[in-house]
């Protein structure tokens, strides 16, 4: 009686776990959804000048999903930084895609809240780092950077 009971209690706990497994094997990974924060700008590298520039000041925000979900994507990217008199802003206007640790697409970038560059191709990368490292964003001709550390995320 009692070697039936225990071995009915490791059959039970058997078919738990192979459940739990299965279901925890779905499509999409558990955690989707990513976002970093950044009270702390690094550089920027101003295109119109070819300079590159220590921040003084600044945030940036970047939220972003990295499955293949069935109605697409989603990100969003922005980042100020003030170097001196300056202001630079870098905006993402189209998504081209993503992944855990990056976005691509095309980015708008102002100068003193003047358009100096349109629709250009960039990514931004190292979004997966934990809080203390730092991303980056460079276009695709390395003419145009910012960056920043990473001082809050939020992973779901």
């Amino acid at each position: 009686m009692m070697r039936k009971r225990l071995v009915s209690s490791i059959v039970l706990l058997f078919a738990v776990f192979v459940m739990g497994f299965s279901l925890s094997s779905s499509a999409a990974p558990s955690t989707y959804v990513h976002g970093i924060f950044s009270q702390k700008p690094l550089y920027v590298l101003d295109g119109t000048t070819g300079n590159w520039l220590t921040s003084t000041s600044g945030n940036a925000i970047a939220s972003w999903t990295e499955a293949p979900l069935a109605s697409g994507n989603q990100a969003f990217f922005n980042a100020i930084s003030e170097v001196g008199p300056d202001r630079f802003e870098f905006r993402l206007v189209s998504l081209g895609s993503t992944t855990v640790d990056q976005i691509t697409g095309k980015f708008d970038i102002y100068k003193n809240n003047v358009k100096v560059a349109s629709a250009i191709l960039g990514t931004v990368y190292g979004l997966s780092q934990p809080v203390g490292n730092y991303f980056k964003f460079y276009n695709s001709t390395n003419t145009w950077h910012v960056s920043g550390y990473i001082t809050d995320r939020l992973d779901y």
